[in-house]
C-alpha cells in the first residue's frame, strides 16, 4: 500500500490488527486476512508487539475463530455474521433496539454498517494483478451486500459505536479508538484544534481506560502506546511503562527489570522508573485482580 501521512488512525488499526493476529492460534494465522499499512514518519515503539516478543509465563487462551460461511469482515477486521441477509435487512432487524439504547444492538448495527464503510476505501496498489483482481471481485460482493444502505447510514455507524462504548461495551470501546474521529484516515497533526478531534481524544482515552480496567490486554497495551506517542494526551513515559507492566499480566508475560530498563530506562530517572513500576503494579492489581 502506498505511503500515507502519519496519523493516529493508522497506528490504532495497525496495533489492533496485530493484537487480533497474536490472539489467533498459529494454525489459523496463515489464512487470516492481512492489512498492510505504511509506517508513520515518527512512530513510538509498539507495546503490543514488544510484549508479544517476551517469554510467556503460561498459556494464553486464544480468541475463537469464526468459520461461518455467512461471516463478513467489517472495516475494523472483525467478522459479522449476517446470517445470509443483506446489510440493510440485518440493520432493519436491530435498528429500533439500537436507537432505544440497547448497547449490543447498537454495536451490531455499527459492525454491519462498517462493512459498507470498507467499500469506500481506496483500492490498494497491488504488485500482483491477480491479487488485485481477487480483491475487486470480493469488493463487488460487498457492494451487493450493501445495496440499500445510504452514505448517511454508513456515517451514522460512528454514533451507534459511541453509544455502545458509552454504555460500557468493551469491544466498542476498543473500536472507537481504531475508527478515529471521522471513521477514515485523518491527519491529527493538522487537525489538532478541531473540536470534534479534541472531544474524540477525550472519549477514546476514557473508553480505553474503562476497557483496560476489565483486564483487556489490547486496551492496556494500547494505553502504553498512547502515552508513549502522545497521541490522545500529553506524552508520559512513566505512564507508558506502567501500562506496559499492567498489559503483561493478562498476557501472562514475564517483565524483568532488565527488560523494563532496556525499554524505558533511558528516558526515566531512577525515581521515575521506580514510580512507574509501582504504578504498573497498582494498575495491574486494579484491572486484573484475579490474575495476580
Amino acid at each position: 500500500m502506498k505511503q500515507r501521512e502519519a496519523c493516529v488512525y493508522l497506528l490504532g488499526v495497525a496495533g489492533f490488527g496485530l493484537a487480533l493476529w497474536l490472539a489467533w492460534p498459529a494454525s489459523e494465522r496463515q489464512a487470516a486476512p492481512s492489512t498492510v499499512t505504511a509506517a508513520p514518519q515518527v512512530r513510538p515503539r509498539d507495546q503490543v508487539g514488544w510484549l508479544a516478543s517476551l517469554p510467556d509465563a503460561g498459556p494464553v487462551q486464544a480468541a475463537p475463530v469464526h468459520t461461518s460461511a455467512t461471516l463478513v469482515n467489517g472495516r475494523n477486521g472483525r467478522g459479522v455474521d449476517l446470517g445470509g441477509k443483506t446489510v440493510a435487512a440485518y440493520v432493519a432487524e436491530r435498528i429500533a433496539k439500537a436507537r432505544s439504547g440497547d448497547a449490543p444492538a447498537a454495536y451490531e448495527v455499527y459492525q454491519a454498517e462498517s462493512i459498507c464503510a470498507a467499500i469506500q476505501d481506496p483500492v490498494a496498489e497491488y504488485q500482483d494483478p491477480a491479487e488485485r483482481e481477487i480483491f475487486l471481485r470480493e469488493r463487488e460482493g460487498l457492494v451487493k451486500l450493501c445495496a440499500g444502505i445510504s452514505p448517511a447510514q454508513v456515517q451514522e455507524r460512528l454514533g451507534f459505536l459511541n453509544a455502545a462504548a458509552r454504555a460500557g461495551h468493551l469491544t466498542a470501546q476498543l473500536d472507537f479508538y481504531t475508527e478515529g474521529p471521522y471513521g477514515h484516515e485523518y491527519d491529527m497533526t493538522t487537525g489538532a484544534a478541531d473540536p470534534i478531534v479534541i472531544h474524540w481524544k477525550e472519549d477514546a482515552l476514557t473508553y480505553l481506560k474503562q476497557a483496560g480496567d476489565q483486564c483487556d490486554h489490547f486496551a492496556l497495551a494500547t494505553l502504553s502506546n498512547v502515552y508513549d506517542a502522545g497521541t490522545l494526551t500529553e506524552r508520559d513515559v512513566r505512564s507508558s511503562m506502567a501500562y506496559a507492566i499492567a498489559a503483561a499480566v493478562p498476557r501472562k508475560k514475564v517483565l524483568t527489570e532488565e527488560q523494563l530498563r532496556s525499554r524505558f530506562g533511558e528516558e526515566l530517572s531512577a525515581v521515575d522508573f521506580e514510580s512507574a513500576r509501582q504504578l504498573g503494579a497498582r494498575l495491574a492489581g486494579q484491572a486484573c485482580p484475579a490474575a495476580r
